[in-house]
């Protein structure tokens, strides 16, 4: 009986061991969240929303880092700035939009 409860004990303490090595590891990557971007209607314009997993981080309902409250001219404007903005979070700097990075990205901006 004894030697039946060392067996059963050793194949308990094994599968265990297993399952621990398969399932869990120590190297995994931490994942990032996903992070995603809507196109939203304003009064006479667009702007964006940048999500994470369902949690709003950002709303953009003007042109940042332009004098005044200036809404995007189009929906493709707003888009490519808030992508913009998205690709600087996942590389984990200033979210920040500068007045040059509108210029370059031929953003319309009334006035300019």
């Amino acid at each position: 009986m004894r030697k039946i409860t060392i067996i059963v004990a050793t194949i308990l303490i094994l599968g265990l061991f297993l399952y621990g090595v398969t399932h869990l590891s120590f190297d995994e990557k931490v994942q990032e969240p996903i992070l995603r971007k809507e196109v939203i209607k304003v009064h006479n314009g667009y702007g964006y929303q940048i999500f994470s997993g369902e949690k709003l981080l950002v709303q953009q309902e003007f042109i940042p880092a332009v004098r005044g409250n200036q809404p995007f001219q189009s929906a493709k404007d707003a888009e490519k700035v808030a992508k913009l903005v998205i690709d600087k979070i996942r590389n984990r700097t200033s979210p920040k939009i500068s007045i040059d990075e509108l210029k370059e990205m031929e953003i319309v901006i009334l006035g300019q």
